[in-house]
């Protein structure tokens, strides 16, 4: 295979389980297949310093915080996150002092001709079953990042994260973000079951960070540790965000562990739950900090930190905003954000869904004075009709995205604001559309 097309139409041959709606997780995931197809191909992957991230909201942006403080100190990071906005390369990105790349087509290209022939040999073994697209990627990211020497490698889980194929690592320090309800079907339908999956990537004898959690997520993080010998650190108990100034275009907050105090740390991703983002990428090198003797930039690790499609304002006239809200708990923030960023605007909502997700609930969260459903390019894009007989709200129906939004901007008076919201895969398309 001598071009990137050939190359991406090979990957695509795998089982790709983020385009399909209903399968079995428990079956279908299994960390002996990532261990055996990383052996196959000699990675040795148990050398990577890890970062390791899981939970229901906020995974991207904590990973772009401690990715962005480690590159600022002088080291060379490698991101591994998912899915991606326009090209699957943004999911291994290498980080430096002063640079950043998503890993070149040429490598992209090299990588897999050099393993194509192992693949081929285990693409379905009567032991393992069949590889899937996110563990041959996943492989991919590991041999380019070794490839790299990376210092350090910030890794956020796909799915869950006890069966998650990041999960081989023994990371530095593992970090769980806001649990919430999401992939119900797969993960349980009750916090207590969400949060088993998600804890599954706190190691032995290895530090944990966690956000504030709901008494249930909490009880199971702690048994968790407990059982693990886990030092266990959590937000507003054992590490303190305070003093918190929200301005129109960055948020400022003070920083405190022990006796230990940074003032003035300024972020330009926007809500407060982007300020506990941070906190928890603080927290976790202030962990390591002593361990590696390292003194880490954390202030402009974290000024440089931007991640596409969270609470994005994409144009100011008309007012358009993306976010990649997908399920009830980043929609009540998302609501909390508009509140507060545009509490005079009236919102005129652009709304798709993945089949699997909890639709009422999140169009419950939003106060929106039009809603227009719409479908976008993934296999999992929930009908507009489906959605319209689950939701006790008016709205209108316009299947074609490209005439969604232009309907939108039609609707559109000075003291609206149209959001595009429900789904990365949404957000992509417009973006994609809108751009050109």
């Amino acid at each position: 295979m001598d071009n990137y097309n050939q190359v991406r139409k090979y990957l695509d041959s795998f089982i790709n389980y983020e385009r399909k709606v209903f399968f079995q997780y428990k079956k279908n995931l299994k960390l002996k297949r990532v261990k055996f197809l990383l052996s196959s191909l000699n990675i040795n992957y148990k050398d990577l310093k890890a970062f390791h991230i899981a939970g229901t909201k906020g995974k991207g942006s904590t990973a772009i915080y401690c990715a962005n403080i480690l590159a600022k100190s002088g080291f060379t990071v490698g991101l591994y996150t998912s899915p991606h906005f326009f090209d699957f390369r943004e999911r291994i990105q290498i980080l430096e002092k002063d640079k950043k790349y998503f890993i070149p087509k040429k490598d992209v290209i090299r990588i897999v001709n050099e393993i194509k022939p192992m693949l081929e040999k285990i693409r379905f073994t009567k032991k393992f079953g069949k590889l899937s697209f996110f563990e041959v990627y996943t492989a991919i990211g590991f041999k380019y990042f070794i490839e790299k020497k990376v210092d350090f490698v910030v890794l956020e889980t796909g799915l869950g994260g006890r069966l998650d194929a990041t999960n081989v690592v023994l990371p530095l320090v593992s970090i769980i973000t806001h649990i919430g309800y999401d992939h119900m079907d797969k993960l349980g339908y009750t916090l207590k079951e969400i949060a088993y999956e998600k804890a599954g990537i706190i190691k032995k004898n290895t530090p944990t960070v966690s956000t504030i959690q709901s008494k249930d997520a909490l009880r199971v993080l702690k048994e968790r540790c407990r059982e693990k010998k886990s030092k266990f650190f959590l937000l507003n108990r054992d590490f303190f965000i305070e003093n918190i100034r929200m301005k129109k275009d960055f948020s400022i907050f003070d920083f405190r562990f022990n006796g230990y105090s940074l003032k003035d740390l300024k972020i330009f991703m926007k809500g407060k739950a982007q300020i506990e983002n941070a906190s928890l990428a603080v927290m976790s090198v202030l962990i390591i900090k002593d361990r590696f003797g390292f003194d880490f930039n954390i202030k402009d690790g974290l000024m440089e930190s931007f991640i596409e499609g969270r609470f994005e304002v994409f144009k100011k006239d008309p007012l358009i905003i993306f976010d990649v809200a997908h399920n009830p708990s980043s929609f009540s923030v998302l609501s909390k954000n508009i509140e507060f960023y545009y509490p005079n605007k009236k919102v005129i909502l652009i709304f798709a869904a993945s089949k699997d997700k909890d639709v009422k609930n999140m169009l419950n969260k939003i106060n929106a004075v039009k809603i227009i459903l719409t479908t976008f390019s993934n296999p999992r894009s929930i009908p507009p009709e489906e959605i319209l007989k689950n939701i006790k709200l008016k709205a209108i129906i316009e299947k074609d995205l490209k005439k969604a939004i232009e309907l939108a901007k039609k609707i559109y008076k000075k003291n609206n604001l149209i959001l595009i919201s429900g789904s990365l895969f949404l957000v992509s398309d417009a973006k994609r559309y809108l751009q050109n």
